[in-house]
């Protein structure tokens, strides 16, 4: 699912400026027998860093997350093609909140664009209402729903696939480098920062958390100073391998989307 949340997020950002994240398997040597000892290997700490990835595959979970200039909550449940997220910018300059629901077949998005919206004359976005998008408005129907079988969701395994020099503490933290490109669909990498930072982006580094069962907790990314940009850190927040995702607004909680709304995910 490409999130076309982030896409508004980012359109939405543009607009105001224009108007004003388990231990590492210790080895053991088997049973001598007489003459022919037996060793066993321990896997690799990236291969350990992977199989905390073994719950996430699963597509059910909820997580915290900060970005650059903001953060927000999601929820997602594969298994019944359900997802939402909520965001918001700390940035001053230009200070918004989004929420972007999908109930398989429906989408529906609100937002709160404060006094630009006041400023741009557009009603309904206040952040009280929900407005229902019509799928076949928008150019890249795919932004808005779920593909086959998918469920990483955030690119988090993407962007652990991408990790190299991988180290395990023995105490449930792996840290190493990874590719921030990987992370297009991620709720806290910024295209414009991957641009600024080429060939370094793909070797940022990260610490990962693990819990008591092994599986991801945290994700934390340390990010360079890269042209305008300032270094700052991205993290991601397990906070349960479950999913609530709100249910679908009804009467008059909902209206459809206005144009104003379809120029924003298509321009």
């Amino acid at each position: 699912m490409k999130l076309a949340w982030k896409k508004a997020a980012a359109l939405i950002v543009a607009a105001s400026v224009m108007v004003g994240a388990s231990a590492c398997g210790s080895s053991t040597d088997g049973g001598t027998a007489a003459g022919a000892p037996a060793t066993s290997k321990a896997p690799e700490p990236k291969d350990v860093l992977l199989t905390s990835l073994s719950q996430y595959d699963k597509g059910v979970y909820s997580v915290d997350f900060t970005g650059l200039d903001g953060g927000g909550q999601a929820a997602f449940d594969a298994s019944k093609k359900q997802a939402y997220i909520k965001m918001n910018t700390t940035d001053p300059e230009a200070k918004f909140t989004m929420e972007f629901l999908l109930v398989e077949p429906d989408a529906y998005v609100k937002m709160d664009m404060g006094e630009l919206a006041k400023v741009m004359g557009i009603k309904n976005l206040d952040g009280k209402t929900w407005m229902h998008v019509d799928r076949t408005k928008v150019k890249d129907t795919g932004s808005l729903g779920f593909s086959s079988n998918e469920t990483d969701m955030l690119d988090v395994k993407e962007l652990l696939k991408s990790a190299q020099s991988v180290k395990a503490d023995g105490a449930g933290k792996f840290t190493g480098t990874l590719d921030l490109a990987k992370g297009d669909d991620s709720p806290m990498t910024d295209e414009d920062v991957v641009k600024a930072l080429a060939d370094k982006a793909a070797t940022v580094p990260f610490t990962v958390t693990v819990d008591a069962e092994g599986q991801l907790k945290e994700l934390l990314i340390d990010v360079p100073a890269a042209g305008e940009h300032k270094a700052h850190q991205l993290k991601l927040t397990v906070t349960g391998y479950t999913a609530t995702v709100p249910a679908k607004p009804t009467g008059k909680a909902v209206i459809e989307a206005p144009a104003e709304v379809y120029d924003i995910f298509n321009n």
